[in-house]
């Protein structure tokens, strides 16, 4: 089959053919349908990252169609269900994944490639996935907006640590895929006021059309914090960092009101500091968002399907496998561009 293959950091993609994926027990390969280009995908392969393995194939964000099942089923999948695979790798037989939260399985083996032991990911025309880690898409949905219930799963987790109150200001530090699902969730779950604060106006706009009730111009000089003041009148009761570059965790900090919450939704990639003084005094919880659950995922597919949230303009771009190695590079310093989806 042909995939897209991340050699090392400072090198593109390049398109090659690799073996043919087999199912091992419990699990399945699917063909391709839709994969979004992650924004962890971007850092892993930097050097200050370089945690994805070399001469492997990047992509977790996954719908499918199954194309052949291995021994061992679990489930009652069969060829040519239409599925999203959440990124887990759990075992199905585990205490954890018969109670139905893979999540939990100590057996986890995420495909992706983002880290020195995980297998392949979905930048190719075929995967292998965990059987007990599909949903099924629902009939009507198209396979690309399905794929979006990934990154959307991040933002909810991160909106639910930071524990909002019907009412609450919050403020998202970036506009990329993870700071606009924030943004739906913010306001789905009672927010009054959700400020964006974004350099690329491009995705200004868009966080506006996801719910944002304010947009910031985060370009060079701004003073957020005090922009978010002029324009709620207080200090924001949650900041969630989905930007994941050195210094953002002390701007969210020095921005947050005091006793308020900072939840790190980026994931920086290198090591940060931050102001222990400054939130000495400013006695922020601080907390960190990493796993979503079997069951987020599945209320979001619910969401989707029934319309309840419309993440369709997230998408800014459809591309075919040859297309990725130039665009994957190119979204390091996005212009138009938000959550691009391959379809091979």
């Amino acid at each position: 089959m042909r995939a897209a293959v991340y050699d090392a950091p400072g090198l593109p993609l390049r398109i090659a053919e690799v073996p043919d994926p087999r199912p091992g027990p419990g699990q399945a390969v699917i063909k391709v349908s839709a994969c979004g280009v992650c924004g962890s995908d971007l850092h892993a392969t930097t050097p200050e990252g370089d945690l994805a393995r070399h001469g492997a194939v990047l992509g977790h964000e996954v719908t499918g169609e199954i194309a052949e099942i291995g021994p061992e089923p679990v489930g009652d999948w069969t060829v040519g269900d239409r599925v999203f695979a959440i990124p887990l790798g759990s075992c199905g037989r585990c205490p954890h994944c018969r109670l139905d939260r893979p999540e939990e399985c100590p057996h986890q083996l995420s495909f992706g490639a983002l880290g020195p032991d995980e297998p392949d990911g979905a930048y190719a025309e075929y995967l292998t996935v965990s059987l007990s880690d599909l949903l099924a898409v629902p009939d009507g949905l198209s396979m690309d907006v399905a794929a979006l219930c990934e990154p959307l799963a991040t933002g909810l987790l991160c909106v639910r640590q930071a524990s909002l109150e019907i009412g609450d200001r919050v403020l998202i530090l970036g506009a990329g895929p993870i700071g606009l699902a924030n943004t739906i969730w913010a306001r789905f779950l009672g927010a009054r006021r959700v400020v964006v604060a974004e350099r690329v106006a491009h995705r200004r706009d868009l966080a506006l059309r996801l719910g944002a009730t304010d947009t910031i111009d985060a370009g060079s000089g701004t003073d957020v914090a005090e922009q978010f003041a002029d324009l709620t009148g207080a200090e924001p009761d949650a900041v969630i960092e989905a930007v994941g570059r050195p210094g953002m965790l002390n701007a969210a900090i020095a921005a947050v009101r005091p006793q308020g919450t900072v939840v790190t939704g980026g994931v920086c990639m290198e090591p940060d500091s931050f102001d222990h003084l400054l939130a000495y005094f400013k006695e922020p919880q601080i907390r960190t968002a990493r796993v979503y659950t079997k069951a987020e995922n599945e209320f979001i597919m619910e969401m989707i399907a029934s319309g309840r949230i419309d993440p369709t303009p997230m998408i800014s771009h459809r591309i075919g496998l040859d297309a990725l190695p130039d665009t994957f590079e190119a979204l390091r310093r996005p212009t138009d561009q938000c959550k691009v989806m391959v379809m091979p």
